[in-house]
């Protein structure tokens, strides 16, 4: 009986990791920054000066807020450029959800709202620079 019970956990186990992902080892989380960092040189001629977008400021202790900050303006990006920009925006959601990982709430970390409001260029460049010090 033990034994079946046993089995049966560890089965519940397999099935969840399939189910949510195991999580990413460092070469994955390397391969996924990397993809995103060249995926959004490619936006880098974007021209858009009408749009303002929160951009977080780089403290390592709020990686996961400023992460989670970078993607929610991601989106607001995808609705106002062309069909090949959007599925290189939608690429590096997806590289870039996968480093979420679970959801830490850190009381010191500011909401996106609450950030400066940048222009294309300097959002770019902050997010560049935040992902690549997340590299290291």
């Amino acid at each position: 009986m033990c034994k079946v019970l046993i089995f049966g956990c560890i089965a519940a186990v397999i099935l969840m990791t399939a189910a949510y992902g195991a999580p990413l080892n460092k070469t994955e989380k390397e391969a996924c920054l990397q993809a995103s960092i060249t995926d959004l040189g490619l936006l880098k001629d974007i021209n858009n000066d009408f749009l303002y977008f929160y951009t977080p400021n780089d403290r390592q202790e709020c990686n996961h807020t400023t992460l989670a900050c970078f993607l929610k303006e991601l989106q607001v990006l995808k609705q106002d450029v062309e069909e090949e920009k959007q599925l290189v925006i939608i690429n590096i959601e997806k590289n870039l959800e996968d480093l979420m990982g679970p959801h830490f709430s850190n009381p010191t970390c500011k909401k996106c709202e609450a950030n400066e409001k940048k222009k294309f260029p300097e959002f770019h460049q902050d997010m560049t620079r935040f992902l690549q010090s997340m590299q290291k």
